[in-house]
């Protein structure tokens, strides 16, 4: 081999070795660049999730934005002396083999097709439960309520799905607040959990109760 092939054959080497030094670092940064967009992408969707007001499983609104709608309708039913009903509603797979997701979108999807009214709400208050907001309801929610649950009864069979309703109506006095009717509604619920299970527990303030000077 002469030296003019010698040195064109080392040139070539050389560049061959460039090339592959080159292609390596490219796919580094590239499987680096994919990773800081996975990462970025996963934060960006971790992200919308935290701000938004709904609850992704259920299209309900989250338990924040929820009970600051519940402590807006409770200054506004003072204001505008008109009760207002709060239910809570548990739900208790007696099936291992029910998806809770697709139980707890299906039964939101109910309990919305019975909301008629612009002001009523549905939000999701914890893991299992989901609560109705109803302003300018009164003493009569309770059959509300009671339809409310034979309709997600009626959707699912018979044994598979355990739901308790815990409700309450409150007159527009000068005690009410969010946070207490949030209180008296869970405990309805938790009291109709341990002695009544699977049924409705509708409580009431009646309006010859209610004394509008707020004695």
């Amino acid at each position: 081999m002469c030296r003019g092939e010698s040195v064109t054959l080392t040139l070539f080497i050389i560049l061959a070795l460039l090339l592959t030094l080159l292609s390596v670092g490219l796919t580094l940064q590239i499987n680096r660049l994919k990773r800081e967009l996975s990462d970025y992408r996963q934060w960006a969707e971790s992200e919308l999730e935290r701000v938004s007001r709904t609850d992704h499983d259920t299209g309900a609104l989250k338990a924040q934005p929820f009970f600051e709608q519940l402590d807006n309708e409770c200054r506004r039913a003072v204001r505008e002396f008109t009760p207002l009903t709060l239910m809570k509603l548990d739900i208790q797979l007696l099936d291992d083999q029910a998806d809770r997701s697709a139980v707890l979108k299906r039964v939101a999807e109910i309990l919305s097709q019975q909301l008629a009214r612009p002001g009523d709400q549905l939000g999701r208050c914890a893991e299992q439960q989901l609560a109705l907001l109803l302003p300018a309801t009164n003493e009569h929610a309770g059959s509300f309520a009671q339809r409310c649950h034979q309709a997600v009864l009626d959707a699912f069979e018979p044994g598979q799905i355990q739901f308790t309703l815990g409700a309450c109506t409150f007159q527009p006095t000068a005690a009410l607040r969010g946070e207490l009717a949030q209180q008296l509604v869970t405990e309805t619920l938790a009291a109709a959990l341990i002695e009544t299970p699977g049924t409705v527990v509708f409580h009431a303030e009646y309006s010859h109760d209610f004394n509008p000077t707020y004695a």
